[in-house]
């Protein structure tokens, strides 16, 4: 715990004073342009946000607290990311493993949009505009008008007509290959994700979660636990698995 603690203090006061530093913060609190491109050091291309709070804090979480910096026992082949928000963790994957191909999975069109101009240089990233669900049913966004990083996604009643999108798998997103490291952050959809069938989760390396409730905790658990993974320390706010 006390190293995560420190992992955060050091890593927000790096970012905000050095890596993103006070005039792109400046930038962004002064802009009026509805998007503006960013640098980040090891970074290789900038990257284009909303002058945004989420979008910032997005951009903090992922290179200042480096939460998806996951200690793998080999460089991975496949890695798959469930919650893409506007590509960070695509990027932050990208230039950490540039032999990896990289499936990236958002259900929002502007997050979807924007994540597509950040990974477009970066062609072992695939972006899907769609959601993560343990079955092919038809989904919609629960709260279209939330924050940015906070969509939740439900089944679409069979009787509601045109719209929304198909929930799409793991088997389906990964084609049945092995995931060496597979992120989740749908924001609740993680009860339904590991409560039904988790066979996928045999061919997943380790893992990346991030909880939201206890529900989710439990079930996230309890799959964890059956398919054999075993809980290292947490990393920001993500929870971390790896086979034992």
């Amino acid at each position: 715990m006390l190293q995560n603690v420190w992992r955060y203090i050091i890593g927000t006061v790096r970012f905000f004073l050095f890596d993103f530093g006070p005039g792109q913060l400046l930038r962004v609190l002064r802009t009026n342009e509805a998007t503006l491109e960013v640098r980040l050091p090891g970074v290789h291309h900038p990257l284009v946000i909303r002058p945004t709070r989420p979008d910032v804090l997005v951009l903090w979480q992922t290179f200042g607290l480096r939460q998806c910096a996951v200690p793998l026992k080999a460089p991975p082949r496949l890695i798959v990311d469930a919650g893409a928000n506007i590509g960070c963790t695509a990027v932050f994957l990208a230039n950490a493993y540039p032999g990896a191909r990289i499936v990236a999975v958002e259900p929002d069109a502007q997050n979807a949009a924007l994540a597509r101009r950040n990974c477009a240089t970066y062609p072992q990233v695939e972006l899907v505009e769609g959601a993560v669900w343990p079955r092919p049913v038809m989904l919609e966004i629960e709260n279209p008008t939330g924050e940015s990083w906070a969509f939740r996604m439900r089944e679409r009643p069979r009787d509601a007509g045109e719209g929304g999108m198909r929930g799409l798998t793991i088997d389906e997103l990964s084609k049945g290959a092995a995931i060496d490291l597979l992120k989740v952050d749908i924001e609740g959809g993680e009860t339904q994700l590991f409560s039904e069938d988790t066979q996928w989760l045999g061919r997943v390396g380790a893992m990346l979660v991030e909880l939201h409730g206890r529900e989710c905790t439990r079930a996230v658990a309890t799959a964890a636990q059956h398919a054999g993974f075993a809980a290292l320390p947490p990393q920001g706010e993500y929870v971390v698995y790896a086979r034992a």
